[in-house]
């Protein structure tokens, strides 16, 4: 059965193209730093607060989305490009006919033939699917050989079907929902918006929770995740225990 990687050519353009992002990105960060500190001077309130209502939470999520992220890409941008180059140059796919595995990450994940009930094909590759919903695997569509990488799973006798949604968008709501009740605890002066947006958090944190912790291949590179759900529930409870609003 085949074996499929990364050609080098795919690895250079695959990074310059992740440059380009990431310099899009600090541009866009140090457009908005420098909007706020130009607000701060200007309309110190709208940054920092009035009287004893400190807004707080507006300064760290300038410096946890980005100050923090800019100072780090600038200061590791060669590492970041090199650890980069060499994750996809160890990335592989074997096909065999017992099933597929994947190393990627310094990780290796393996779904049996017979646990691998459909094949969802998306724009971005291919998402072979097991009866427990939240264990998959993912084959990017850009891996040189992907046509015949696809011939030779489908070969296999698994159905291939065309995903109009992307797989778990669940996943996706969830996470537009958790940026929203931050997003929520940071600007709202309403008691009862916040504690209204504190129910929500919890929900959402908790179905994230579980959510994230259902795939045993994803545990141990997503501990910071599996704690990072409950941020909005910390940052509405202290705007409340503070009397915010």
């Amino acid at each position: 059965m085949g074996v499929y990687f990364y050609g080098e050519q795919r690895i250079e353009n695959l990074v310059q193209s992740s440059k380009r992002l990431r310099a899009r990105f600090c541009a866009g960060a140090a457009i908005i730093l420098g909007a706020a500190a130009v607000t701060g001077w200007l309309r110190p309130a709208w940054i920092f607060g009035a009287g004893n209502h400190a807004r707080g939470w507006v300064i760290a999520a300038l410096l946890l989305f980005f100050a923090g992220p800019l100072a780090e890409n600038l200061w590791r941008w060669e590492s970041r490009t090199e650890r980069l180059r060499q994750a996809l140059r160890e990335f592989r796919v074997d096909v065999f006919e017992d099933g597929v595995r994947v190393s990627a990450d310094g990780g290796i994940r393996v779904l049996p033939r017979e646990e691998i009930r459909r094949i969802e094909e998306v724009g971005w590759g291919l998402y072979l699917r097991s009866a427990e919903r939240y264990r998959w695997i993912l084959i990017p569509g850009r891996i040189d050989g992907f046509a015949e990488l696809k011939r030779e799973i489908a070969g296999m006798g698994i159905p291939v079907v065309q995903a109009e949604v992307a797989p778990n968008w669940e996943e996706v709501v969830g996470a537009l929902v958790l940026v929203a009740t931050m997003v929520c605890a940071i600007f709202t002066h309403n008691r009862v918006v916040l504690e209204v947006d504190l129910g929500v958090s919890v929900m959402v944190a908790m179905a994230g929770f579980l959510v994230v912790s259902a795939n045993p291949d994803n545990l141990p590179k997503m501990r910071w995740a599996r704690l990072g759900v409950f941020l909005p529930v910390l940052m509405t409870a202290s705007m409340l225990w503070s009397g915010w609003g």
